[in-house]
C-alpha cells in the first residue's frame, strides 16, 4: 500500500501540474468561449474547484471520523446554482491550487494504515481513503484531457 500510495500521491501532484498547463493553452478572453453544448474552459475551472471542495472534504472526513457517509451531490445543477457565469475564474483557479497543494501536504503525513480507512456509500459498501484519492485524481484528469480537446477546437 505504501509504494502505491507513494506514486499516487507524486500522480495527485503532477496532474495538479498538468491541469495548470492545460488551462495556460486558453488566453484569458477566451476562457469564456465554448462550442455549442459544450463547457468553456472557464466552467470546467469553477466544476473542478467545487469538485476538489468535495473530494478534500471526504478525505479529511474520512481521517477524522469512524466510516462516515459518503454524501453525493448533483453536479449537473451545479452551473446554475451555483452561477458559473458570475464566478470569477482566478478565484476558482486559486482554490484549486489551494485544496490540491494542502490536501498533497496532509496525505504525504498520514501513516500508511490511515489509506484503508472508509467511507460508506449509499448502499453500505465501504471506499477506502486510497481509493477516493485515486478516483478523485482521476476526476481532474478527465477535464484536463476535456480542457486539451477544448483548446484544439478554439
Amino acid at each position: 500500500m505504501e509504494k502505491l500510495m507513494h506514486k499516487a500521491l507524486e500522480n495527485f501532484q503532477q496532474h495538479t501540474t498538468d491541469f495548470l498547463e492545460a488551462l495556460a493553452l486558453f488566453p484569458e478572453r477566451s476562457r469564456s468561449i465554448a462550442p455549442e453544448g459544450e463547457w468553456s474552459a472557464a466552467y470546467i475551472v469553477h466544476h473542478l474547484s467545487d469538485g476538489e471542495t468535495h473530494f478534500a472534504g471526504r478525505f479529511l472526513l474520512t481521517l477524522g471520523a469512524d466510516n462516515p457517509h459518503l454524501v453525493l451531490f448533483n453536479e449537473e445543477w451545479y452551473p446554475e446554482v451555483l452561477h458559473y457565469e458570475k464566478r470569477t475564474v482566478n478565484k476558482s483557479l486559486a482554490a484549486i491550487v489551494g485544496i490540491r497543494t494542502m490536501i498533497l501536504e496532509t496525505l504525504s503525513l498520514i501513516d500508511d494504515d490511515k489509506w484503508q480507512r472508509t467511507m460508506k456509500r449509499e448502499d453500505g459498501t465501504l471506499v477506502t481513503l486510497a481509493d477516493l484519492v485515486i478516483q478523485a485524481d482521476g476526476h481532474l484528469t478527465g477535464h484536463i484531457d476535456q480542457l486539451k480537446k477544448l483548446a484544439a477546437t478554439l
